[in-house]
């Protein structure tokens, strides 16, 4: 189990993040689409909220890749530990709701990942990693990297039939946009 919590974070925003989170003992929690679906609320949410651009996701079964940049000058106090705190903490309020009182036995998933039914639930691994994107080349490298994602863990034949991914919004015929949200 790799652990990102302890590498130094660096909020010089005039850099995209790369950032990826894992899933709680790399359990495939968003192998369910409800469970996708709700991250993919909450990402959208924040970057509103928040005022930082989404350029581009995957969510994998077992983990999260993303792809943030917003203006240090217009947002000077918001920094990539606060922006990743409170997607993964509000998707795993919001997860747990839904397996609680939702179609996924909760106790069961529970006792699949090997958590103790009366233990607070737990979504993601703590920390996260960050790379600071420094040209438009490692950008590049970086998006076409998530958007394959899938594809390389052989989940689909093609980045444009994974669902919950950002490919299509770049490279669809109806959806021509720079960021995702």
């Amino acid at each position: 189990m790799i652990l990102y919590k302890s590498l130094r974070k660096f909020d010089d925003n005039s850099y995209v993040h790369f950032i990826t989170t894992n899933t709680y003992k790399n359990y495939p929690w968003f192998q369910y689409e409800e469970l996708s679906q709700i991250l993919l609320e909450e990402l959208k949410f924040y970057s509103a909220k928040l005022g930082f651009a989404l350029i581009g996701y995957v969510i994998m079964p077992d983990h999260l890749h993303l792809l943030l940049w917003w203006d240090s000058e217009e947002k000077p106090e918001l920094g990539i530990s606060n922006i990743v705190g409170r997607i993964k903490t509000m998707t795993s309020k919001r997860a747990k709701r839904y397996l609680f009182y939702g179609g996924i036995e909760y106790v069961c998933r529970l006792a699949d990942v090997g958590q103790p039914t009366l233990r607070p639930f737990r979504l993601w691994q703590p920390g996260f990693y960050d790379f600071n994107i420094f040209s438009e080349e490692k950008l590049l490298e970086k998006l076409n990297y998530i958007h394959n994602n899938p594809v390389s863990a052989g989940l689909v034949l093609s980045p444009d039939d994974y669902e919950w991914s950002s490919y299509r919004l770049y490279f669809s015929d109806e959806h021509k946009v720079t960021t995702v949200a």
